[in-house]
């Protein structure tokens, strides 16, 4: 089973969760820049959780399914049609062999995630599927996805009418005012007073370097820092936020590098990275400081919605057997 690239997203690659547990050989994680709609595009699917999906961006592409397939998408809401008639995201279609998906530029959010029952016969690098292009590895080596590339799919026998799996975009409730919830540290003692307030009380804009390895916080106003912005360098994680000499946040995601020599003045909760992920270049916003307790409450409250709506979707499902 095989889909045909007819015309590629911008810099669209394989990612799944990545590849956790090797930072410490140097070894970038990668994986999805918004691994919340992955992972509910694979829900909806009966996929694992962790299974490998398409990151598009802005503009979708358009694909052409060479065998019949079930198919969803999540994250950004595309202008998206499968044999000329208008779809939806977070729900599920089944599309015959000949079929072309066609996703126009994305009305809402910046990335999307096309996922398939059973997920992309890709292999694996140290238990991840996901593109790397600086490493070389992955699919095609890494390198983003072109026009007539072909990529396969699992064949999994699916004998149920996946059709009837869908829920609502959470894209679509974000708040048009983005903030940006952080923890403090690990370098907080490299920043004067006056940098730390001006780092929770200026507003930014996405710039336009940002990519999958780092967002670009662009503002009027520098962070201060005590004496260097150098330090000896040491892990970082997804969404460690490094401030340089020139005073401006970067924010680390998902193809980040494993180690950073500036100093970091704190770290995006896991929450809200999908919220950076989904944003467009120049969107503005602002960071806000919480404690860890309440971060970890947070994510706890989110994995739960997670359980609840796996649970649900099987439940709803198999009433329909």
């Amino acid at each position: 089973m095989s889909i045909k690239i007819i015309e590629a997203s911008t810099n669209s690659t394989l990612q799944d969760l990545g590849r956790k547990n090797f930072a410490q050989f140097g070894i970038a994680r990668s994986g999805a820049m918004d691994e919340d709609s992955l992972r509910l595009a694979n829900i909806l699917l009966g996929n694992k959780q962790e299974e490998a999906g398409l990151e598009l961006c802005l503009k979708g592409g358009k694909y052409e399914f060479l065998d019949e397939n079930y198919f969803v998408l999540t994250g950004a809401e595309f202008e998206a049609k499968l044999d000329d008639k208008k779809i939806k995201t977070c729900k599920v279609y089944k599309a015959k062999k000949g079929d072309i998906l066609e996703l126009d530029l994305a009305k809402k959010g910046f990335r999307g995630y096309l996922c398939v029952a059973g997920g992309f016969n890709a292999k694996s690098f140290l238990n991840s599927k996901s593109s790397d292009s600086k490493m070389k590895v992955g699919l095609f080596g890494g390198r983003a996805l072109q026009k007539d590339d072909i990529l396969k799919t699992h064949n999994n026998f699916i004998p149920f009418n996946l059709e009837a799996r869908e829920c609502e975009n959470p894209i679509l409730s974000q708040p048009k005012q983005l903030v940006i919830r952080v923890i403090l540290g690990t370098n907080e003692d490299s920043f004067t007073q006056k940098g730390l307030n001006t780092f929770l009380n200026s507003s930014y804009k996405i710039g336009s370097k940002s990519d999958r390895m780092a967002i670009y916080a662009e503002s009027d106003e520098r962070i201060e820092h005590k004496n260097s912005a150098d330090i000896i360098s040491d892990p970082v994680v997804f969404g460690s936020i490094q401030v340089p000499k020139n005073g401006f946040p970067i924010i680390l995601m998902a193809g980040r590098q494993s180690t950073g020599g500036y100093a970091k003045i704190g770290t995006v909760i896991e929450n809200d990275l999908s919220l950076l992920a989904q944003a467009k270049l120049g969107t503005s916003f602002k960071f806000q400081s919480i404690d860890m307790l309440e971060a970890i409450e947070l994510f706890r409250k989110k994995e739960e919605k997670f359980k609840n709506l796996d649970r649900k979707i099987n439940l709803d499902f198999e009433n329909l057997i």
